[in-house]
């Protein structure tokens, strides 16, 4: 019975048994929302922090970017000052060389004034020593004033062409002396050899060259100025047509495609250069065909070096600016392939000095102070003086031909030196062979005397 009071029952276990599975489920439940609160809780802290630390990052990103910005704009303020500095630097350096050159010119002109000799010869001379500070002055306004490098191109077309005229008539001035009927006279002695002027100039003979040699020498010297003289008018105005052409917007290039890489030699600029370049080839034949019918009777001045500084600066400039504007088209080419962005930034931060021009116009201001002296070297002051000689003048060296010189003194001496030491020691081993045998030939001497001594005696005895 006792048993039986302390065991449950059917009925009890069976009420038990829901209410635990109740409380079991409960408790679950319980522990599901707290697991659920507390996750939530976590990822409410979570998400707190990190959109504080998104906001920390957007804060110092833009604190990173306004920094790069402010970076990028302190760097493109030090480029452009940069290149403003050497722009400057670049202005200084072609101003003195520019400066330099007008002031050995002017001083040369100045000697010219003063010794004005022969003044139908040396206003020539002066006309002439115009053209260095000409193009030295106008390559450097042209880099101080790029909006004005065509009229100013236009100028210096201009003189270069009066030079070149300029120099055909110092050459008649100084042959005739200022007489053109003794310039005639001279080519007459040279009629032989001169060639008969070009037939459609005839109209401006008279009388009409085949009458007589002297006629022939008078038409000559006509053709070689009117060839010369044309040069002067063509030169100034195909500048001008090529200013226009190029102001209306006629660029005469291929630039649309493969199909109109041809198109330069169809375009006005081409027709108006192979003008210029006849002109030019006119102008030089009427120049040249001068100085060869009469280069003997001027070898005295030496006109090929005058020549040569003149034609100098007109070759050298036309040279260099062909070989410096082929090197930048090439890099141009190879620019294009580089993207816009880039392009972009080196445009802005490129200097204005840069163009093929403007490094032609620098090298030209540095040229003329070489040629201002070069000209004053040629065109001397003094070589038109009465009785003037020319001075024949050493070639430049290293001085070699003296250092051989002193050497073979040196060698000389050694030489002479040795043979007096050797002729010493001869003279010393015969006096010391002579001293040697002097005893014996004076005991023979003295034994002979006293035998004849003896001889004397018993003779007299």
């Amino acid at each position: 019975m006792f048993t039986r009071m302390n065991s449950p029952t059917s009925d009890e276990r069976s009420l038990s048994t829901p209410r635990t599975l109740n409380c079991c489920q409960s408790l679950g439940q319980w522990l599901n929302i707290g697991a659920i609160g507390i996750l939530s809780a976590v990822s409410a802290m979570l998400f707190i922090q990190l959109q504080a630390v998104s906001l920390r990052v957007s804060s110092n990103q833009s604190q990173i970017n306004a920094l790069k910005s402010q970076i990028e704009s302190s760097a493109n303020e030090i480029e452009v000052q940069v290149e403003k500095q050497r722009d400057f630097t670049v202005i200084n350096m072609a101003g003195t060389f520019t400066l330099l050159s007008c002031l050995i010119t002017m001083f040369h002109m100045t000697a010219h004034l003063r010794k004005m000799n022969q003044p139908f010869v040396q206003r020539k001379i002066i006309a002439i020593l115009w053209m260095s500070p000409v193009y030295a002055l106008t390559s450097f306004l042209s880099l101080t004033l790029p909006s004005g490098e065509p009229y100013l191109a236009i100028v210096k077309d201009f003189y270069e062409s009066y030079v070149i005229y300029q120099f055909l008539s110092f050459l008649i001035a100084v042959l005739g002396r200022g007489d053109r009927n003794a310039v005639v006279m001279k080519l007459v002695r040279h009629a032989g050899h001169l060639k008969p002027p070009y037939k459609c100039l005839n109209c401006l003979f008279h009388p009409p060259p085949q009458e007589s040699d002297e006629a022939l020498a008078n038409a000559v010297l006509l053709e070689c100025q009117v060839l010369a003289m044309q040069f002067v008018f063509f030169r100034p105005a195909t500048a001008i047509l090529r200013f226009i052409l190029e102001a209306g917007g006629s660029s005469g290039g291929g630039d649309n495609g493969d199909d109109n890489q041809w198109a330069y030699f169809y375009s006005p600029q081409f027709f108006v250069m192979m003008v210029q370049n006849v002109s030019v080839f006119l102008a030089f034949g009427g120049l040249l065909k001068f100085y060869h019918a009469v280069r003997d009777d001027l070898s005295w001045c030496q006109p090929f070096a005058k020549f040569l500084t003149i034609k100098g600066v007109v070759f050298m400039t036309f040279w260099q600016g062909l070989v410096i504007n082929v090197i930048f088209h090439a890099n141009e080419n190879n620019a294009d392939n580089e993207s816009d962005d880039d392009a972009t930034m080196s445009d802005s931060t490129s200097s204005t000095f840069t163009s093929a021009s403007s490094i032609q116009n620098i090298l030209i201001c540095m040229e003329m102070l070489f040629f201002s002296v070069a000209h004053w070297c040629v065109f001397p002051a003094e070589e038109w003086e009465d009785g003037y000689k020319a001075r024949v003048m050493s070639s430049p060296g290293f001085g070699f031909q003296d250092f051989a010189s002193d050497v073979n003194l040196i060698i000389d001496s050694g030489k002479r030196s040795m043979q007096a030491r050797r002729e010493e020691k001869l003279r010393k081993s015969d006096d010391c062979a002579t001293q040697a045998t002097a005893p014996s030939y004076l005991s023979t001497s003295v034994i002979n005397g006293v035998e004849d001594e003896l001889d004397v005696n018993e003779s007299f005895v």
